[in-house]
């Protein structure tokens, strides 16, 4: 006998994690008990990825709906994954698997996921909490720095916003933004919000003292962590730098109901994280402060938000209630 099955994917610049959901209950932390997760690099391409999970199947397996989310721009045929290197077409990939695969943003997943959220997987910053009937935004830094929004008429927004400049707020910020500017000649906000990303600051902080140093960002985390007061300097200025662009976003798309913050790097990070500074940085908009101040913000403490965020989508897909890709 056939065995119907949902399957659910993210698949990131690093990480890749599958698994089936039952759309007859709603999306919940506990409904990913399934997951299997994947190191990208362990594969040449999407095909052979998406292969080796789907040979997990039981036998006789009939795949009904198979949605992806992509940290990449879906809206053509081509996708091409910034962080990975993968570029691959829609189409040759369905007809490769011979499944039905619906491809979405993976922020687009991230914003539908806040509808998933209990009240013990969000930290609020602050005393602002959302109306639920307005434009909130979701930011989230991982290989990559991801940002998607979601409109008072429930349609996800997604966006490649990672891909802005990075606008220094200080003169500490410039100089760093100089010295990054050493080794290329654009720097975009995902080139210091993001595991890389973290590895270019504690380079660029060392340089600022007229040394040459490089780390790998969980050595940096696990310095920060063990008291070494140049790693902690650095991980400052990581959140003094997301705390400053949250609010970019938030004044950029209008987001009223809130700025979530999302993703495994943050939650790595939180403990290192001085959530009043980091509020203060988002408030600190000139004469927009006001403004930002009435912002809700918030830490999500959930994990594995991508997959939830697509049972979400095919729910409302099933519901016919759907906006945006």
């Amino acid at each position: 006998m056939n065995q119907t099955v949902h399957i659910v994917a993210d698949i990131g610049g690093t990480n890749a994690r599958f698994t089936t959901v039952d759309l007859t209950q709603p999306p919940s932390a506990a409904g990913l008990a399934q997951e299997q997760k994947y190191h990208c690099a362990d594969f040449s391409d999407i095909e052979q990825l998406c292969r080796a999970y789907l040979q997990t199947l039981p036998a006789h397996t009939d795949v009904q709906q198979f949605c992806i989310c992509i940290a990449g721009a879906v809206e053509q045929d081509e996708i091409y994954m910034p962080n990975r290197g993968w570029t691959f077409s829609q189409q040759a990939l369905v007809k490769a698997i011979g499944l039905p695969i619906t491809f979405i943003n993976d922020f687009t997943a991230q914003v539908h996921s806040i509808a998933t959220l209990t009240s013990d997987e969000i930290e609020w910053l602050g005393a602002p909490r959302p109306h639920g009937n307005r434009v909130f935004a979701v930011v989230g830094p991982g290989t990559g720095l991801g940002v998607g929004a979601m409109t008072s008429r429930h349609e996800a927004i997604p966006s490649e916003g990672g891909h802005c400049s990075f606008a220094p707020q200080n003169l500490h910020q410039l100089a760093l933004l100089q010295t990054l500017w050493q080794r290329q000649p654009r720097v975009e906000i995902e080139n210091v919000l993001s595991g890389p990303g973290l590895e270019r600051l504690y380079w660029a902080n060392a340089k600022l003292q007229g040394r040459e140093a490089q780390l790998p960002a969980p050595e940096i985390t696990k310095a920060a962590m063990a008291g070494d007061t140049f790693a902690l300097a650095v991980i400052q200025d990581f959140f003094d730098i997301m705390g400053a662009f949250a609010s970019d976003v938030a004044v950029l798309v209008g987001a009223v109901d809130g700025v979530y913050i999302v993703g495994d790097l943050h939650a790595h990070l939180r403990s290192l994280n001085d959530v009043v500074r980091f509020r203060e940085s988002f408030n600190d908009k000139d004469n927009y402060r006001d403004y930002c101040s009435r912002i809700p913000l918030a830490l999500v403490t959930a994990h594995d938000t991508g997959l939830r965020g697509c049972w979400r989508y095919l729910e409302l897909q099933q519901q016919g209630n759907l906006g945006s890709k």
